[in-house]
C-alpha cells in the first residue's frame, strides 16, 4: 500500500529539545517524538499531509504512551474542533507495563477494519495524534513513528501470479506480506488443460 507523505508539523503541545515532533517526518527509526517533561496529562501533534488523501491503514510505533488516538481534519478549517476521529483511543501499554516501564515500544498496525469507516471513506490533509500516559507520572512519552497508507491501487490488489512477496519496512522490522493464495496459484481448469496438451506417444 502506498505510504502517504507528510509535509510538515503544524503544531505540537509539547516536545523534548532532542526528540522533537519533526522527527516523525523522518524515516530514521531511532529518532522519536517525546514530551518535554514527564507526567504530562496528554500530548498531541498535528501533521500536514502533502495533499488530501483517503487513509486506508495506520502503523504506529509507541514510545511509552499508554493510549494513542488519531484524528483527521482539513487545513482549510478555522478551528481544531472540526477534527474527526479516524482511530479510536487504542491501548499500547497496560497499567502494569506502564508502572514497570516495560514494552515501551510496541508496534501496532491498524487496517481498514480498525478505522472509523465513515471517516476513513473521506479525504483529509491533516492528522492529529493524541497520546496519554495516566499510569506512570515519571515517564516521558510520545511516539517512535507513525506511518499512514492510502488504499492500494487496483493493479496492486490483483497482483500477478508469479510476483514475489513484498517486504515492508516498519520501524526496526521488515514485514513480509504473504501471498494470500499460499504460493503457487492454480487457475480453475489449469490441471485439466495441462494434461490435455500432452500428446500421446505414437
Amino acid at each position: 500500500m502506498p505510504e502517504i507523505q507528510v509535509k510538515h508539523v503544524v503544531s505540537c503541545s509539547s516536545e523534548d529539545s532532542t526528540h522533537k515532533a519533526e522527527n516523525l517526518l523522518k524515516a530514521d527509526t531511532y529518532r522519536k517524538w517525546k514530551a518535554s517533561k514527564p507526567g504530562e496529562k496528554q500530548v498531541s501533534v498535528i501533521l500536514q499531509l502533502e495533499k488530501e488523501e483517503q487513509i486506508h491503514s495506520i502503523d504506529i510505533g509507541n514510545e511509552a504512551s499508554a493510549f494513542v488516538e488519531v484524528l483527521v481534519g482539513h487545513s482549510t478549517s478555522a478551528s481544531e474542533q472540526s477534527f474527526e476521529v479516524i482511530l479510536v483511543t487504542s491501548s499500547f501499554m497496560s497499567p502494569s507495563e506502564s508502572k514497570n516501564g516495560t514494552n515501551l515500544n510496541r508496534v501496532r498496525m491498524f487496517g481498514p477494519d480498525k478505522l472509523v469507516k465513515a471517516t476513513a471513506e473521506k479525504k483529509w490533509d491533516r492528522v492529529k495524534i493524541v497520546c496519554t500516559q495516566p499510569y506512570n507520572k515519571n515517564l516521558v512519552y510520545g511516539l517512535s513513528f507513525i506511518r499512514l497508507h492510502s488504499a492500494p491501487e487496483n493493479k496492486e490488489e490483483s497482483g500477478s501470479a508469479g510476483s514475489s512477496p513484498k517486504l515492508t519496512l516498519l520501524g526496526h522490522f521488515k514485514v513480509k506480506e504473504e501471498d494470500p493464495t499460499g504460493g503457487t496459484s492454480l487457475k480453475p481448469g489449469s490441471l485439466f488443460f495441462s494434461r490435455g496438451s500432452v500428446t500421446s506417444p505414437k
